[in-house]
Order: C-alpha cells, then sequence, then structure tokens
C-alpha cells in the first residue's frame, strides 16, 4: 500500500470497534489505514461482557479462541435484591438451537485487544500508526482526508472513506457535525477489582448478578483471575475519595459482611451516559462503536454493539468495494446501527440500571414482581433471554432495509 494512495479506508480508533472494522475490512482485500492516539497498545480494564452474537462475530474472523481461552463461560446471570438474594436467575443454555455460544464470557477487552493487534501487525493489508491523535475529517466527492497529530506535527491522510471510532469525544463525529443526543445520570459508577471471592459471602452468586437496593446498588462480575465489583457512588463523595485503599475495601466488608475483602486490581470511577448520534453517516464519513453511541454498562452491551457496528460496516463496505453495490447501502448501516441503539441497546440498560437503583418501594416491588413473573414461565424467559443476549435486537435491525 502506497503511503500516498487514496485507494484505501481510514479507520480512526485502536479500541475493538475499530480494530474489528479493520480486520473484517483488511480479510476482503481492502487496504486500511488505522491511525491510533496511543503511543502502544494499552491494556484498559473495560468492558468484560462478551455476548453470543459477538462470539459468533469474532468466530467469523478467527478470534474467537482469544475470548474463549482467557475468559470464563457463563451461562447463568442474575437479578438478586440484596436483602433478600435472588429475584430472578437465568440460563443462557437453553438458547442452543438459536446460537453456537449460549452463554456470555467474562474476559477483559485487552484481551482481545492484543489478539487483534497481533493479529492486524502481520496483514498485508493494514498499516497502524501509533501517536496519531485524530483532529476531524474533510470530504469531497472522491475522498476523505483525515487530519491528525503525529510526533512529526499535524499531518493530513487522504483515504475513500473513513470509519470513526475513536470513542466518545470522536473528532470524526464531530467533522459530521451531528448532535449526540441523551442525558447523564446524576450517580456515578465506582468499580473494584479484587481476588476477595464474593461466592464465600453470597454462596449462591452467580457468575453476573445485578443486585438491587435503593441505597447501594451492585453489580459483580466473576473474571477468570478476579472478582469485579461495581457500586453507584456515595452522595457528596469526592472521586478522589471514593477510589482510596481504605474507603474501598470498608465499603466491600460493609456490602458483603466480611472483612479482608482488599481491592488490590484496580478502582476506578466514572459517569454513566445515555447518548445517541443523530446520524451514523454523511457522505464518506462514517462512524461506529462510542463515537456513534453510549449508554449505561448495566447489561454489557456497548462494546458489543460496537463490534456489531464494525461487522455491519465492513460488510457493506466489501460490497460497495467490489461494486456489488453503490454508496446508498450506507445509509442502511445507519437505520440498522441507529435502530439498534436506539430501540434495544437504549431501552434494556434503561431498564437494568432502573431496576437495580430504584429507590420508590411501590416501583422496586412491581419491578421484582415483573421479573420473577418473567423467569418463572419459560415462553417469556426465553423471549427475554434472546432480547438481553442481543440476539434479538441484532436479528430485528438486520433485517430493516
Amino acid at each position: 500500500m502506497s503511503p500516498n494512495s487514496i485507494d484505501r479506508i481510514i479507520v480512526a480508533g485502536g479500541g475493538p470497534t475499530g480494530l474489528i472494522a479493520a480486520l473484517s475490512l483488511a480479510n476482503q482485500d481492502i487496504p486500511v489505514l488505522l491511525l491510533e492516539q496511543q503511543d502502544a497498545p494499552q491494556d484498559h480494564r473495560r468492558a468484560t461482557t462478551f455476548h453470543p452474537p459477538t462470539l459468533e462475530y469474532l468466530d467469523a474472523l478467527g478470534m474467537v479462541d482469544a475470548v474463549l481461552d482467557d475468559g470464563r463461560i457463563t451461562p447463568v446471570w442474575q437479578f438478586r435484591d440484596r436483602h433478600t438474594g435472588v429475584v430472578a436467575e437465568f440460563d443462557l443454555s437453553a438458547l442452543k438451537d438459536e446460537t453456537k455460544y449460549p452463554y456470555r464470557v467474562q474476559c477483559e477487552q485487552m484481551e482481545l485487544n492484543r489478539a487483534l493487534y497481533a493479529k492486524l501487525d502481520n496483514h498485508p493489508n493494514v498499516e497502524i500508526r501509533f501517536s496519531h491523535e485524530v483532529l476531524g475529517a474533510e470530504q469531497d466527492g472522491d475522498s476523505v482526508t483525515v487530519r491528525a497529530k503525529t510526533p512529526n506535527g499535524e499531518e493530513s491522510f487522504a483515504g475513500r472513506y473513513v470509519f470513526g471510532a475513536d470513542g466518545s469525544r470522536s473528532s470524526i463525529r464531530k467533522s459530521l457535525g451531528v448532535g449526540f443526543d441523551g442525558f447523564t445520570y446524576d450517580e456515578k459508577v465506582v468499580q473494584y477489582g479484587t481476588t476477595f471471592d464474593v461466592s464465600e459471602a453470597m454462596p449462591d452468586i452467580a457468575g453476573v448478578a445485578y443486585i438491587s437496593d435503593p441505597d447501594e446498588w451492585c453489580v459483580i462480575l466473576h473474571l477468570p483471575e478476579y472478582w469485579r465489583v461495581t457500586f453507584s457512588s456515595r452522595d457528596g463523595e469526592a472521586d478522589d475519595v471514593a477510589v482510596r485503599d481504605d474507603v474501598a475495601e470498608a465499603r466491600m466488608a460493609a456490602f458483603f459482611g466480611k472483612s479482608g475483602a482488599v481491592v488490590e486490581l484496580h478502582r476506578n470511577i466514572w459517569a454513566i451516559h445515555q447518548r445517541v448520534a443523530e446520524d451514523f453517516r454523511k457522505g464518506r464519513i462514517i462512524i461506529g462503536g462510542d463515537a456513534s453511541h453510549i449508554n449505561s454498562p448495566m447489561g454489557g452491551m456497548g462494546m458489543n454493539s460496537g463490534v456489531h457496528d464494525a461487522v455491519s460496516f465492513a460488510d457493506k463496505m466489501g460490497q460497495i468495494w467490489r461494486g456489488e453495490a453503490d454508496e446508498s447501502l450506507l445509509d442502511r448501516y445507519t437505520r440498522q446501527r441507529r435502530h439498534v441503539a436506539l430501540e434495544d441497546v437504549r431501552q434494556q440498560t434503561i431498564r437494568n440500571t432502573k431496576f437495580i437503583a430504584e429507590k420508590d418501594p411501590g416501583e422496586r416491588k412491581n419491578a421484582h414482581d415483573a421479573m420473577r413473573a418473567i423467569a418463572e414461565d419459560p415462553q417469556k424467559s426465553y423471549g427475554f433471554m434472546m432480547g438481553s443476549s442481543m440476539i434479538a435486537g441484532l436479528r430485528a435491525a438486520n433485517a430493516l432495509d
């Protein structure tokens, strides 16, 4: 690939969405230039849940073993009440006729990123440039030009299209001039990583559990080598206090009723948003992943949805590149993926967040009763799992013209 050639797709951002887009395009013999702000692949502890459709996509790309080998297969997950225990339990193995992977896998996102970077590093159709912070993009009738801050100063890179996967503050989205409408929750998320065995305190806990409480809700995920515990922020508590060692360990001890819950791996705090871009594409500029939608983490759908964006975009771009379709196919990308973001991911994550954080006693009781009724009815439970595992929403979106 000539360094000055425009006969390529530029991918902005080297997270899972950008990496999957790059690999999916490259496997179709489409040249890719990937621009990443960091100076090397980063080991970020971010998303950890891989849903069945994502595993299927990774399988098709030859990358699923990177998740299965380093992850924990988790077919059973729960909604719980902090004081009374299990409210509803769901076993995804019931979906064995719907998917090759009837379970979630709990695995650090960084494990997949490492494998993807290794794969792309040896791919003849991919060039990766680190320390390239994308600043924006302009287009004309035949090409797109991406500006980036590089070790050599500001440079411009030309291509036929750009796929912006450069995160929630996306410069590519800003180049589109589209709104990023939605809202931000009042509460923040406080996350701890610990090797303390949560099952000692809660023997009947599943590998994924959403724990409802009006004062202190919690989400618990069991990864291969540790437990990730997520709380709501406390009113009036400063961010730097919430992640302090003594505060984290005291909070864990109080919640689980056991001392010794040392938080030795990581402590993070961040705001929770629900936002969707008003358009995912204008001309030769397309966005996906956090650049196009961000949501509550309750349900583990954000990273998965970004992977689905990448695969959808690459599939359509492949058809356009080969002359099998015209550019209008990219409008279908927007219709399909924006539908998922608004009507599926947003609705489910809002529901999950409301379930665990609801403070009104009557509303809490109604929510718990409704969830029990779903879990106890095989047909309703099946439909609920089809939705929560992202299978139903993805199928509905892919059927849109």
